[in-house]
């Protein structure tokens, strides 16, 4: 069995809930852990799964993330399903977040700047993750800019690569990059209050992260507000 678990998303200086990004998580020896194979989990089933968390907060979140990487958005069926799924869930806006992979080929990489294009185009929103670290410098996004909507920065990928030092310029220069072309700008990773002081510093308000909640089970709708009988952890 499947599920999403949600993470919110926040405005610190609106100290409001502005959206949330979706995780799958597969109930296995009675806990909730990453699936041993996402390539296995259809389509289908993610969008009827997706569909009952916009059921659930049409009314308290504007923005809906669902992960894909660069081999999924290549397919264009699921370019299609995705822009059909928009249709029904709006006024949420489902926004796309491709995730850091490396191209195979220029040829893949021309294939992915046109399904983003697509997405656009059918009123998908895109937001590029882990920007600044691996695949996602400058120079290998720019060109899929002006067809998305958002940035995302995850300090956890600089800690985890011993470059801590490096986030406080990652964060000015990704700013600016977001500024520079009307997008909104998403820190991932926020877990303490140093981070909070850092990012209020930078006048950088839409941000995720431990500090502000844990990635929890969604309760669908009519479902409910009780402790599951499975271990609730992500």
């Amino acid at each position: 069995m499947y599920r999403f678990f949600v993470q919110p998303q926040v405005n610190r200086f609106k100290q409001s809930i502005v959206g949330y990004e979706t995780l799958i998580r597969e109930s296995r020896d009675g806990r909730w852990q990453l699936p041993k194979d996402f390539s296995a989990i259809s389509l289908a089933c993610q969008l009827t799964l997706l569909q009952r968390c916009v059921d659930t907060l049409r009314l308290k979140s504007h923005y809906l993330g669902f992960n894909l990487n660069r081999t999924q958005i290549q397919d264009p069926e699921v370019v299609q399903h995705l822009i059909h799924f928009q249709q029904r869930a709006f006024p949420v806006r489902l926004v796309v977040e491709l995730t850091e992979e490396v191209c195979g080929s220029p040829k893949d990489a021309a294939c992915v700047l046109d399904r983003i294009r697509t997405l656009h185009e059918g009123g998908v929103q895109v937001s590029l993750d882990d920007v600044g670290t691996g695949e996602n410098q400058f120079s290998a996004i720019s060109p899929l800019l002006p067809y998305v909507s958002e940035l995302k920065l995850a300090m956890q990928n600089f800690r985890h690569d011993n470059n801590a030092d490096a986030i406080p310029k990652a964060l000015h220069d990704w700013r600016q990059i977001s500024a520079d072309n009307g997008l909104r700008f998403v820190i991932e990773g926020v877990e303490t209050q140093a981070d909070q002081q850092m990012l209020d510093d930078l006048n950088i308000g839409l941000r995720q992260g431990y500090y502000y909640g844990k990635p929890h089970l969604l309760f669908y709708r009519g479902e409910l507000n009780r402790t599951s009988r499975i271990e609730k952890n992500a």
